[in-house]
Order: structure tokens, then sequence, then C-alpha cells
């Protein structure tokens, strides 16, 4: 994928949460919110974002599927940092920490 259609779609993506002013979203709010992005790019834009920028975590709960800022998305784009203790998800370790030797 293009590298700046993907910066758009995570733009859009950060936007959403902002717009929402919500640190945690359903994920199909998101799918459902615009017909300018395929679902397959908004899910590559949410990778990029949880294992690259670590901004997010993508986790399920009860049968729903989340999208919840971690504390580094949180202070990113302003918002105020909301206690998720029922769902404790967290961000996947960064490549370099689960390479084998």
């Amino acid at each position: 994928m293009d590298k700046r259609r993907l910066q758009r779609i995570e733009q859009y993506v950060l936007g959403f949460f902002q717009a929402k002013q919500q640190t945690r979203i359903l994920a199909k709010e998101l799918f459902v919110s615009t017909s300018t992005y395929a679902n397959a790019d908004i899910v590559r834009a949410l990778e990029d974002l949880e294992k690259r920028e670590r901004l997010l975590v993508r986790h399920t709960s009860e049968g729903n599927d989340y999208i919840t800022l971690t504390p580094d998305g949180t202070d990113f784009l302003g918002l105020k940092e909301v206690d998720h203790s029922d769902s404790p998800a967290l961000p996947h370790p960064p490549k370099s920490a689960t390479k084998t030797i």
C-alpha cells in the first residue's frame, strides 16, 4: 500500500477517536463510519498504529471487537484517559523482543 494513503487512513482512524472523544471504540463503528476506505485498508492502518506506532490495541471482549488507545495514544491525541479495567488489553511486544537467537 502507498505510504501516503496509509497515513491518510491512519489520520482518519485517529480522527475518529478524537471526534468521539473516547479512548475505546467498537471496531464495527469504525468500519461502518466511512465508505471512502475499504475495510482491508483500515485493518492495515490499525495494524500499523498497533505494531509500529504502538498507539492502540485491538482486542475482543464478550464477543465484541474493540480498539483501545494505549496511554501513548491517549496522550498523542490529547484525550482524557479512561479506566478500562474490565478489559486489560496490552500492546503487542515489539518484534525485536520476540526474535529468537
